[in-house]
């Protein structure tokens, strides 16, 4: 009996903890990255997002069909609602495309250029915002909170970690913590994999470089994206590191840098990469830099950079795609120096092979 007794208490202890351990879905009064106090009371019915990250997650904790008003423009939210390496379904925005082309969702602006009198047309029960987009003014901010209306402030950063942040804060004030918990485990579990797979590159261990190619805006470096954290997080070697967003002089530092690759995007600027790479190696300086004379370098697109520049589940396509081109030996995929958006998504699919 005594035995039993025993067996008893420690079940019901078991099931204690895995109660206990298991996301409460209520919603918590937290802090956003703008210092505001959030505590919801009803759950939002009319949702504006300034920045495509907060669209595309409340979108997966279940508030597509809240959103009336965005900014930028319909194209953005047309990326593949296929996440490799996560089976879970999520309700990816796609469907703002048409909605906003139909007028059924407002434009409230351009990224930089919103304006609070058109989000507060909307009639917003909540309204999303990037830090950045108030991080020299404010006032946008507290004209609509004068209004009554509860601004959420997320973080900008472009890290793993970061995006994981987001999705927490979101869940939390949402009350949608489980989900929360779902999603953040899932992109754990394919991130590893995919620092996996990257430290058994035969590249490992040495230099690289990840640039933004901003056409005539020059050239950029982000001191947290993803790229950057996959690579360092596995002993690569970043040969140009920042302590902020910084302007680069591409052909003095670069030669000087000396990485043994390059990754580089376009920001959405549409560049004719093969036209820019002619000019490299025709170029005296940037010419004789080894990992320009020997290939070793890999331009992306609009939607392969799009992918790795989104902080939100969809950098684990982008980080699929890097781990792809620095591993073609562990993942059978030999991706081009000029990673086109047609056939970008093919280089990706090894993940859910691992």
């Amino acid at each position: 009996m005594s035995i039993i007794g025993i067996l008893v208490i420690a079940v019901v202890a078991v099931a204690a903890i895995a109660v206990f351990m298991v996301p409460h879905d209520q919603k918590e009064g937290v802090t956003d990255y703008a210092g505001n106090v959030i505590e919801l009371t009803k759950d939002p019915t009319r949702i504006v997002c300034t920045d495509v990250v907060g669209a595309e997650i409340v979108s997966d904790l279940g508030y597509n069909k809240a959103i009336v008003g965005v900014s930028s423009y319909a194209s953005v939210f047309d990326v593949s609602s296929d996440i490799v390496g996560i089976d879970l379904d999520l309700d990816y925005p796609g469907n703002l495309v048409a909605d906003i082309e139909s007028g059924k969702v407002a434009i409230v602006g351009s990224y930089y250029n919103w304006t609070a009198d058109a989000v507060a047309a909307c009639e917003p029960d909540i309204v999303i915002i990037s830090k950045e987009q108030i991080s020299s003014d404010t006032s946008k901010m507290t004209q609509l909170q004068t209004l009554g209306i509860t601004v959420i402030v997320l973080n900008n950063e472009y890290g793993f970690q970061d995006s994981l942040d987001n999705y927490s804060l979101l869940g939390k004030i949402l009350g949608k913590q489980s989900m929360t918990k779902k999603i953040t485990d899932a992109m754990t579990s394919a991130f590893e994999k995919i620092k996996e797979v990257a430290a058994k590159s035969d590249l490992a261990g040495k230099k690289y470089a990840y640039i933004c190619d901003s056409g005539s805006y020059g050239f950029y470096i982000y001191k947290n994206h993803m790229i950057i954290t996959l690579l360092n997080s596995v002993g690569f070697v970043n040969s140009m590191p920042v302590n902020a967003t910084t302007k680069i002089q591409f052909q003095e530092e670069l030669a000087k840098a000396n990485p043994d690759f390059i990754i580089l995007d376009d920001m959405s600027m549409g560049l004719d990469w093969a036209t820019v790479v002619a000019g490299w190696k025709a170029d005296p300086v940037l010419g004789e830099v080894d990992c320009i004379k020997n290939d070793m370098f890999w331009c992306l697109e609009y939607k392969p950079f799009q992918a790795c520049g989104y902080n939100t589940v969809h950098l684990i396509n982008g980080a699929a795609l890097i781990a792809a081109m620095i591993n073609p030996e562990d993942t059978g995929v030999e991706v081009p120096n000029i990673v086109t958006s047609k056939d970008w998504e093919n280089y990706i699919q090894w993940l859910d092979e691992y």
